[in-house]
């Protein structure tokens, strides 16, 4: 570890030098500003920076990692990334007011160039019940990039932070708004199979807030089918197997509650046997009548392509033990 870090130290101590970094640092506490040499176009030496703030934040402390952040943010001060992993950094340590401060930077440094700093800071004001101001967040994001000469760019972006938006909405009781935005997240995905595994996690939702806010097992049940036909498993567990269950029990389907709670205990078994996915996926075509072999190559989705998804929580409207939420 402390051969590592003196090779993170010494290299990231020679490039800051060949930019007045360094200097910079050593004159601003006598009150004396120098010039730092802007990064260059196309610039790596941020993914050193990451490399050892990732390295701090596994063996070292919160002091080590979080000085790692800050050279970096000194050194690429426009680069959101840099600020958004810094923030999230700070809430993973409890410390929510420096992780505000820096969520506001992120957003002004991404400014019309990307949502993901909005919609982060979003669910971070969500996760606090800050829906309001969270709901405020969201719809600064929306205009800024609506308003920038490269919006048409923007659809994947837009269509997950409309998504983030919709539940929002949904724990303040705006259904009606909830709803048109999660029709507003699932056009704006991207069509074909790039964007089949961020529609199929959109499709769960809007059956989620059908069944458990509209009380409307058919349409929700349609959405389910939908998504399952995106994605097994759009959410990386058995949540959606789950929902359908509850929904067939809604509507007195007895054996179809039974068949996906099946589906859904292997998918469980998946989760702990990656190697039986094949053997796991044999019958599902039964329930959904399709030809076997698109289950031989269709898999759950993976972590790192739904991580969106996972910081979103959504409302418990429970009235019912039959209506408690996967």
């Amino acid at each position: 570890m402390e051969n590592t870090r003196e090779v993170y130290s010494e290299a990231l101590q020679n490039y800051e030098h060949s930019r007045r970094i360094s200097k910079f640092r050593s004159s601003s506490r006598v009150g004396h500003k120098r010039f730092i040499k802007p990064a260059k176009p196309g610039d790596k030496w941020i993914n050193v920076y990451n490399s050892w703030a990732k390295l701090e934040k596994q063996y070292g402390d919160y002091d080590s990692a979080n000085n790692v952040y800050s050279r970096a943010a000194t050194a690429f001060p426009n680069e959101w990334k840099v600020f958004l992993n810094w923030a999230q950094f700070q809430v993973s340590n409890g410390r929510l007011d420096r992780a505000r401060a820096l969520f506001e930077l992120a957003c002004d440094s991404a400014g019309s160039r990307n949502a993901d700093p909005y919609r982060c800071y979003a669910e971070f004001e969500m996760s606090s019940g800050n829906y309001k101001r969270a709901r405020s967040i969201l719809f600064l994001g929306a205009q800024s990039l609506s308003e920038s000469s490269d919006g048409t760019r923007h659809n994947d972006e837009f269509a997950l932070l409309y998504h983030c938006w919709a539940v929002c909405e949904w724990h303040l009781g705006n259904l009606d708004r909830a709803e048109i935005l999660f029709d507003n997240s699932l056009r704006l995905i991207e069509s074909g199979s790039k964007g089949s595994a961020n529609r199929s996690l959109v499709l769960y939702s809007i059956a989620r807030f059908l069944f458990y806010a509209r009380n409307d097992s058919i349409v929700a049940q349609h959405c389910i089918c939908l998504s399952i036909s995106e994605n097994l498993s759009p959410s990386g567990d058995a949540g959606i197997w789950l929902l359908w269950a509850k929904i067939a029990e809604s509507m007195s389907n007895t054996k179809l509650k039974k068949s996906c709670l099946a589906q859904a205990e292997k998918l469980d078994f998946i989760a702990n046997d990656k190697t039986s996915l094949v053997l796991a996926d044999l019958g599902i075509d039964q329930m959904l009548r399709k030809s076997p072999w698109q289950y031989k190559i269709q898999k759950p989705s993976s972590r790192e392509k739904d991580s969106w998804y996972r910081g979103i929580s959504f409302p418990r409207l429970d009235a019912s033990p039959l209506l408690q939420e996967p």
